[in-house]
């Protein structure tokens, strides 16, 4: 049998060693572990002492050897303080109350990135509460060393929470592409709350957020940091554009006799998708479609849509600004209805349009987070906890560094 400074050196442990060790029915083994050391800290004033007040002992569970689960026994030490009074001394095995030590906690930390928490505890053997609870400490550790210096520009996204209209809030570093905050809901009272939590200081420091066109986030925006330039994502700025179309499609094909509805049907696809995107064959049907006498209006619809991508992908501001102008005033010679009512829109947004061509930013980011967001959610089958979900956004979202925190 092994011997215990062999067992001590094969776990690697560096403040303990082992002095005693037992095996059960060939199942799980126990280890009893003694301080390596001759000092004790008080964690208040960081005052050391050659005396320990007293030391229970508890039981922790530790990394599994082979398929044998092992448990140590460890001392929690405490001193006497002459200024703190009696107080626990820090542990480098495990954290205060836990019931399993660090590098377990590490290992389960690091299984939950990519496994629900319910596969993670039947491949540890424990209950899965504790699973949960490790990934909780870790990533609220994590989020308390999170730098957040240096943040100008934001991109606020909502992202849907679950079926009946209930959302969430991503606000989004654009710089360091990371999700620094999670907020429930998506009216005013949400980003009143991360104003009140990101601080007034950095939030004078703001130089431009990108939104959805939504309202509630512009007018609380405006009032929070009224100097940053309020970009719209392009993609929420066209896609108006797009039901627009197909709101045309609907009314010719309402105006048309049942024997010419037939040449419309099925056109939703090829009307909405990008030009480049389509395939030759649709290609090919889209101009036939197109070429209609009864398509006229249609065609106009289509030709000016494709022409406000070209606008938004534009690199000069001052040609596209122009370029715009001019795309309303075509516009407003067709006398579309639908197409009138979408330059209104445009009109009544214009400072947001514009700043998009100063600034060149997007929400591609946050949309991109969305997606995250919903495969979080569908690995676990849903959140019940609101709380956990939202650090699980943050631990996925936020470039958490896993390796800043409980290296010992």
């Amino acid at each position: 049998m092994p011997d215990t400074h062999v067992i001590t050196s094969f776990l690697g442990l560096q403040s303990h060693r082992v002095v005693r060790w037992k095996r059960h029915h060939k199942s799980w083994i126990e280890l009893w572990l003694e301080y390596d050391g001759d000092t004790y800290r008080c964690p208040e004033c960081g005052k050391s002492f050659r005396r320990y007040y007293d030391r229970p002992w508890v039981r922790l569970r530790d990394l599994d050897i082979s398929r044998h689960r092992v448990y140590v026994w460890v001392s929690r030490y405490r001193v006497r303080c002459p200024q703190c009074g009696v107080r626990r001394v820090e542990s480098r095995i495990a954290r205060h109350h836990a019931r399993c030590t660090r590098r377990f906690e590490r290992w389960l930390f690091t299984l939950t990135k990519s496994m629900p928490v319910k596969d993670v505890s039947e491949l540890a053997r424990i209950d899965w509460r504790t699973v949960k609870d490790a990934e909780i400490r870790y990533i609220v550790g994590l989020l308390r060393k999170r730098d957040l210096n240096g943040i100008t520009d934001l991109g606020i996204d909502e992202v849907s929470e679950k079926k009946g209209h209930r959302y969430l809030t991503l606000v989004t570093d654009t710089v360091k592409r990371r999700v620094i905050w999670v907020g429930r809901g998506r009216d005013r009272a949400v980003l009143k709350k991360f104003f009140k939590w990101f601080g007034k200081k950095w939030t004078r420091r703001i130089r431009c957020v990108v939104i959805d066109m939504h309202d509630p986030y512009e007018l609380e925006i405006r009032k929070r940091c009224p100097r940053a330039a309020l970009i719209y994502d392009h993609f929420h700025v066209i896609k108006p554009l797009s039901m627009a179309i197909d709101d045309i499609r609907r009314r010719l094909q309402s105006e048309l006799p049942p024997a010419g509805r037939r040449y419309l049907k099925g056109s939703r696809y090829l009307l909405l998708r990008n030009r480049e995107n389509l395939t030759a064959k649709q290609h090919i049907r889209l101009q036939d479609l197109l070429r209609l006498p009864a398509n006229e209006t249609l065609n106009a619809a289509y030709i000016l849509k494709e022409d406000l991508r070209v606008i938004f992908r534009r690199q000069a501001p001052k040609q596209a600004r122009a370029e715009l102008r001019d795309w309303k005033h075509r516009v407003r010679e067709s006398k579309i209805p639908e197409l009138l009512k979408y330059v209104q829109m445009l009109d009544r947004r214009r400072f947001g349009i514009l700043n998009f061509f100063k600034h060149r930013k997007t929400n591609g980011l946050s949309e991109g987070f969305n997606n995250v967001v919903k495969t979080i959610k569908k690995s676990a089958y849903g959140f019940h906890d609101w709380q956990y979900f939202r650090l699980k956004i943050l631990r996925n979202c936020g470039k958490l560094e896993h390796g800043s925190i409980d290296r010992d």
